[in-house]
C-alpha cells in the first residue's frame, strides 16, 4: 500500500515536472510564434501611447519653466523623459529588425527567430506600459532658491579693520530684539554693498533668518519697483493693481513670515515703509531692515536705531589691496613698487577706486609706464568734476576715468560709453546692447549683426575683467 502511494506521488511529481519544463515552454514558444504579428501590432500601439505621453510631459515641463523662469524640474521627471526616449529608440531598433528579417526570409519565416523576437517584444511592451502608467506626475518642478539669496562674495575680498568692525556691529544689532532698523553709512565706493552682502551670507549660514531679501533702491526709489522686487523673492503674485493694494498684500504676507531680513541697498532719500508694505519685527514676526546710504540724513529720517559707519581703508590696507589686484608680486622691481605705492595713495583708500585702477594698470611692466600713470592722476583737476559731491568720490571718479583711458581698444570704450547711457543700477540686456551697437554703427560698418555681437561680447568680457562692468546674473549691469 505504501509502495503504491509512493509510486503515485512519484508519478504526479514527474507529471508536474514534464508540464512545467516541457509542455508549458513548448506551448509558450508556439504562442510566441503564432502571435507574432499581433505582438508586433501591440508594440506599435504602445509606441504611440508612449509618444503621446512623452509629448504631454515635455509640454508640461515647458509650461512650468515659462511660468517661473527659476523653475527646477524634478529629477524623477527628467529620469522618466530619459527612460521614455531610450524605450522609443529600442522600439525603433526592434521594428527595424522585424522589417529586416521580413526581407531576408520572405514567406518562409523561421519559427526560432519569431520566438526569440516575440519574447523580446513582449518584455518591451510590459516595460512601456509601465512607463505610460507612471507618466502622470503630481508635480513637474519646484521654484529654485535664487542665486542672489546666497549672497556669494569673492574669496579674494580684503577684510579691512573698518569693514570687520562694521560687520561685527551689524551682527550684534541683528541679535538685539529691540533693534529693527540698521543704517550702514559711508561714501560711494567704500564697500557698503559688499559688506551687507557678507552680512546676508553670514545670517543665512547661521540660520538667523528664514528669509534674506536684498533690494537695490537707487536714486529714483519708485515704490512699486521695490514692491515687485520683494514680491519676486517671496514668490508672491499680486492680485491688486494699485500701489496701496500691493502694499497691503505684502504687509499681510510678511506678517505671517518669521524672521525676515530685508536689505535696502543704495538709498538716497527717505521712504515710507508702510507705503511699500514692510511691517517691522514684532513678537518674532515681521521684518528687520538694513539700509545702506551715502547720506547720514537718510539714516536719521528713517529713524535707524543703530547707525554703522564704513570708513575708507588705511594706507597699509589700501596698498595690500592695490598690490593684489595689480599682480605686483615679489618678482617686481623695487622702483616699480615705489611708484605703484604713490599711485595707490591717489585712490584715497576707496576700494572701488583701488580695484578699478589696479586692474587697469596690471599690465604695466616698466617704471616709465607707472610714472606716466602717477603724473596723470596728479595733473587731474578735481574742479573739472563738478557734479560729484565729496572730494573722495571725485578721486574715485578720476581713478575710474583713468581706467577708461587705459582701455586698449576704441570698440571697448564705445561699448562702455553705451552702457553709461543706462540709468543707475539698470540691468542691461546684452541682446539690446548688440542691437543698439548695430544700429548706431559703433563698431563701424560690420558685415552682419553676428559680427557686432562677437565684438560686443568681447568688449563686455574685457570691461568685466577691468571692473568697469559688474555681472548681474544672466545680464550685464553698468555700475557708474
Amino acid at each position: 500500500m505504501a509502495g503504491e502511494f509512493c509510486l503515485a506521488a512519484a508519478s504526479n511529481a514527474v507529471g508536474t515536472m514534464i508540464v512545467n519544463y516541457l509542455v508549458k515552454p513548448i506551448k509558450q514558444s508556439i504562442r510566441y510564434s503564432f502571435r507574432f504579428h499581433k505582438v508586433v501590432q501591440e508594440l506599435h500601439e504602445q509606441q504611440k501611447n508612449l509618444k503621446r505621453e512623452q509629448t504631454r510631459v515635455k509640454e508640461d515641463v515647458k509650461e512650468a519653466e515659462l511660468q517661473i523662469q527659476t523653475q527646477v524640474i524634478e529629477d524623477y521627471v527628467d529620469e522618466w523623459l530619459t527612460n521614455a526616449e531610450n524605450a522609443l529608440n529600442d522600439v525603433q531598433s526592434l521594428v527595424h529588425r522585424v522589417e529586416e528579417n521580413k526581407r531576408c526570409f520572405g514567406l518562409c519565416p523561421t519559427w526560432c527567430w519569431r520566438y526569440r523576437l516575440s519574447k523580446e517584444i513582449e518584455k518591451k511592451i510590459v516595460y512601456i506600459s509601465k512607463l505610460v502608467e507612471d507618466a502622470h506626475f503630481k508635480r513637474i518642478g519646484h521654484r529654485a532658491e535664487l542665486p542672489g539669496l546666497e549672497f556669494f562674495t569673492s574669496k579674494r575680498i580684503l577684510a579691512s579693520k573698518s569693514s570687520t568692525a562694521a560687520c561685527n556691529k551689524i551682527m550684534e544689532a541683528l541679535k538685539d530684539d529691540k533693534v529693527n532698523m540698521i543704517g550702514v553709512w559711508g561714501m560711494g565706493g567704500v564697500g557698503k554693498t559688499t559688506l551687507v552682502k557678507e552680512v546676508g551670507k553670514k545670517t543665512k549660514e547661521l540660520r538667523c533668518f528664514h528669509k534674506v531679501i536684498e533690494v537695490v533702491v537707487s536714486q529714483t526709489s519708485i515704490i512699486e519697483n521695490i514692491q515687485y522686487k520683494i514680491a519676486d523673492f517671496l514668490d508672491l503674485k499680486f492680485e491688486k493693481t494699485t500701489k496701496e493694494g500691493k502694499a497691503e498684500e505684502l504687509w499681510l504676507r510678511l506678517k505671517k513670515e518669521e524672521k525676515v531680513l530685508i536689505i535696502l541697498d543704495d538709498m538716497w532719500n527717505e521712504v515710507q515703509l508702510n507705503e511699500i508694505g514692510l511691517p517691522l519685527n514684532e513678537n518674532g514676526n515681521g521684518c528687520k531692515i538694513i539700509l545702506t546710504t551715502r547720506r547720514m540724513t537718510v539714516c536719521e529720517s528713517m529713524e535707524c536705531q543703530v547707525i554703522v559707519p564704513v570708513d575708507v581703508l588705511d594706507n597699509d590696507e589700501a596698498w595690500t589691496l592695490f598690490r593684489m589686484k595689480a599682480y605686483l608680486d615679489e618678482r617686481v622691481s623695487g622702483d616699480i613698487i615705489e611708484t605703484a605705492k604713490e599711485v595707490a595713495k591717489e585712490c584715497k583708500g576707496l576700494p572701488v577706486a583701488i580695484v578699478t585702477l589696479a586692474k587697469a594698470l596690471k599690465g604695466t611692466k616698466t617704471v616709465k609706464g607707472w610714472e606716466v600713470a602717477r603724473k596723470k592722476l596728479e595733473r587731474s583737476r578735481l574742479m573739472e568734476v563738478g557734479n560729484i559731491e565729496e572730494e573722495e568720490e571725485k578721486n574715485a571718479y578720476l581713478c575710474i576715468k583713468m581706467s577708461y583711458e587705459y582701455l586698449k581698444k576704441e570698440t571697448t570704450k564705445r561699448c562702455f560709453l553705451l552702457c553709461a547711457l543706462y540709468p543707475e543700477d539698470h540691468s542691461i540686456d546684452v541682446k539690446h546692447l548688440v542691437r543698439y551697437a548695430w544700429g548706431l554703427e559703433l563698431f563701424g560698418k560690420a558685415d552682419s549683426i553676428e559680427e557686432v555681437r562677437i565684438q560686443v561680447l568681447e568688449a563686455i568680457d574685457y570691461l568685466k575683467d577691468s571692473c568697469l562692468l559688474l555681472k548681474d546674473e544672466d545680464v550685464e549691469r553698468y555700475d557708474p
